[in-house]
């Protein structure tokens, strides 16, 4: 069987948004001309995991990054994930990471710890509200947001580069929770040509801490470091579990965008 990728992102994309609840198998086949149980064979062989699989851990992964970044009580959390009790929620959770709810926000500064130390905070950061920008989109998993797999993604599109008016980098996963196996990014232009193979979404649209890198993309995380760092002793804001977006202005200047909790 031909797999329709292009098909295949969608549903992922619309498994994403609501991550919250539990798709169905009606939703996923009004979707596709796949049926439910093709899907799962094509899913599975490409992401080694099954659909409810994904679901469940993009739940407790979102569940997780709100333990760190807000203030919401555990029930809210527990709610905003789609658990309908915090006892399914504790228990779904502890066996996914081997800590309760209550210890993980606890153990806040320990999981950025490794991360940041022995590294100073120099960043210029402001708040800003952007608008939404409608962009074409192609996701793929960066193990660890590897630099040689999202330079191989860009290479890809290169070919179309004179069409763009912009170009992104959207960051799914918080890699110090997600599984690096896991981790998406995703490379988003914007056009007003449509772009083969690309899905067409919003991103941006809201509240965020913009900060800048300066340099080569390959030590970008050591502009990263210095924002954790910042945001660990300042407390300034609250962070929000959505995407981070990264605007790429010139070779060596990326514009990064966190969002934040309102």
């Amino acid at each position: 069987m031909q797999v329709n990728f292009s098909e295949i992102q969608k549903i992922i994309n619309y498994i994403e948004i609501n991550f919250d609840r539990e798709v169905t198998a009606h939703e996923i086949e009004s979707m596709s001309h796949y049926s439910y149980r093709n899907f799962q064979r094509i899913f599975f062989k490409l992401f080694n995991e099954t659909i409810s699989g994904f679901q469940k851990r993009l739940r407790l992964e979102n569940a997780y990054k709100k333990l760190i970044y807000t203030e919401d009580t555990l029930s809210e959390i527990a709610w905003q994930v789609g658990y309908f009790n915090i006892q399914s929620f504790s228990k779904a959770f502890k066996k996914q990471y081997s800590v309760s709810p209550t210890e993980a926000r606890k153990q806040k500064h320990d999981i950025f710890k490794k991360f940041i130390e022995h590294h100073d905070s120099d960043l210029k950061i402001e708040i800003k509200y952007k608008d939404a920008v409608s962009v074409y989109c192609k996701f793929i998993k960066a193990k660890d947001y590897n630099n040689q797999k999202i330079d191989a993604l860009w290479k890809e599109i290169e070919p179309d580069a004179e069409i763009f008016d912009a170009a992104y980098g959207i960051i799914r996963d918080q890699p110090l929770i997600t599984n690096h196996l896991h981790c998406r990014y995703g490379a988003a232009v914007k056009s007003d040509e449509v772009i083969e193979g690309f899905q067409k979404i919003e991103i941006l649209g809201g509240k965020y801490a913009r900060f800048t890198h300066y340099g080569p993309y390959d030590i970008i995380l050591e502009t990263y470091r210095s924002f954790y760092r910042f945001w660990l002793s300042e407390k300034q804001f609250l962070l929000n579990n959505s995407d981070v977006i990264e605007e790429y202005e010139e070779p060596e200047i990326t514009h990064i965008y966190f969002p934040l909790y309102e």
